[in-house]
């Protein structure tokens, strides 16, 4: 709990400074606020709100901030994610023949494979369980997931700057 406050109270002083100070850039912080859900377990559509965002900020931007968005959300799913493990009620979930085998497997390469399933489109829910599940450290879990996701949102934000640019060049 006091990890999550120590994330998120920073990210809420950004945000008020932001609307006072930066009024242009808020549109950007309601993309941040979306973007933890989004990268979290719930199911929002994601490369969505990224390429919207790119129609209005540059791509760059928007792969920081939702890098910045992405490392919260990290943090927050590996800290409930840990705890859950952590409890007797899910011993028997820890020693199923399916999780095992994926540790087993995870634990091969782990930061690359955090890695791959934040860049590409492969569904990245797995590695939010099995990571913490194999005891893998917050601070490398956050690290590989920012490291696959940044690029990821600058190339969908990249795609949306050039598809908006050609409709209107194109487009009567």
């Amino acid at each position: 709990m006091l990890l999550t406050a120590a994330v998120l109270v920073p990210a809420l002083m950004s945000t008020w400074l932001m609307w006072m100070f930066l009024s242009d850039w808020w549109k950007l912080t309601s993309f941040f606020w979306y973007s933890i859900p989004g990268n979290s377990f719930l199911w929002l559509p994601h490369e969505p709100a990224v390429i919207a965002a790119s129609l209005i900020y540059a791509p760059i931007w928007v792969a920081l901030v939702g890098g910045l968005a992405t490392l919260i959300a990290s943090v927050i799913d590996h800290a409930l994610f840990t705890k859950a493990f952590e409890m007797e009620r899910l011993d028997a979930a820890r020693r199923a023949k399916l999780v095992v085998t994926a540790i087993r497997l995870f634990n091969k390469r782990p930061w690359w494979t955090i890695v791959v399933f934040a860049f590409t489109p492969i569904p990245f829910y797995p590695m939010r369980i099995v990571a913490p599940a194999a005891k893998y450290p917050m601070p490398r879990y956050v690290s590989a997931v920012v490291v696959g996701r940044v690029p990821r949102y600058f190339l969908l934000a990249l795609g949306g700057t050039w598809a908006n640019y050609f409709i209107k060049a194109w487009w009567p």
